[in-house]
């Protein structure tokens, strides 16, 4: 693992420790808890707030760090115009905005959907569709990037782990579907693959959207298929430094800050 991909790891682990750990957002959490009626000690309350804080920051730094991995790998432009940005402008037809939300629904409501030949037909549905009626949307994206030798764009739709709730799990999904549109109305002669992504390998449960060999893919599989980098390296080098001597140090201190709060 290169220098650069290292430092940025170690740079981000840090930013989320002052972060999480300033005196404006320490008053801040005190403040909200002291109004709080609970059995749990507020200091204790406040400390696993904290680490929550952080569990979501370093879920929003993976995009930036999937984004070097795959701009490093050599093989890949990234379309910057597009990617990590929060404010796309793109273009929905009414037909698609309808026909994701029924497939939503179906899936929701069918025992017996085969995946693997739904999804694909949807995403084609939605590609060739030509309905006028548009509505102006304004949409993030995580990551695009395009290989170079094959002129493929891929949407990666990045999430750290398999754990979402019911209802966020269904938005992420419909979120996903419909990013896929208004790529293919942005790029109409270009071949767009979409891939949920998850930094973990871990898998919470099936999910009854997309269908798993296609269109999702999960830690290792998406770096064996993508990457140079080996996935083992950088699970490796994040687990040991989580427990360096130093990593540990930090959070022994940030955790009697906190408990000497008054």
């Amino acid at each position: 693992m290169n220098d650069e991909i290292s430092d940025l790891i170690n740079q981000a682990v840090s930013n989320i420790l002052i972060n999480s750990s300033s005196e404006n957002k320490l008053k801040k959490l005190i403040k909200t808890h002291d109004v709080k009626i609970h059995f749990v000690p507020r200091n204790y309350r406040i400390f696993g707030g904290i680490l929550q804080s952080m569990n979501i920051q370093f879920g929003n730094f993976l995009e930036e760090f999937m984004t070097l991995l795959i701009k490093s790998d050599g093989r890949y432009d990234i379309l910057e115009e597009y990617s990590g940005k929060k404010s796309n402008k793109f273009q929905l037809s009414t037909s698609n905005d309808n026909r994701i939300d029924q497939f939503i629904s179906f899936c929701q409501h069918s025992d017996s959907i085969n995946l693997d030949e739904e999804f694909p037909k949807l995403l084609n549905e939605v590609k060739n569709d030509n309905d006028t009626n548009l509505s102006s949307i304004s949409h993030d994206i995580d990551i695009l990037f395009r290989n170079k030798e094959t002129g493929v764009i891929y949407y990666l739709e990045v999430k750290y782990n398999d754990d979402h709730d019911t209802g966020k799990f269904v938005d992420i999904n419909r979120k996903f579907i419909k990013t896929y549109a208004y790529l293919v109305r942005e790029f109409p002669n270009t071949e767009i693959k979409p891939i949920l992504f998850f930094f973990n390998n871990k898998k919470m449960k099936g999910n009854i959207y997309v269908p798993e060999n296609t269109n999702i893919r999960r830690g290792k599989s998406f770096f064996d298929e993508f990457l140079k980098i080996k996935y083992e390296d950088v699970d490796s080098y994040i687990r040991n430094l989580s427990e360096s001597p130093d990593n540990i140090k930090a959070f022994d201190d940030l955790y009697r800050k906190i408990m000497a709060m008054k």
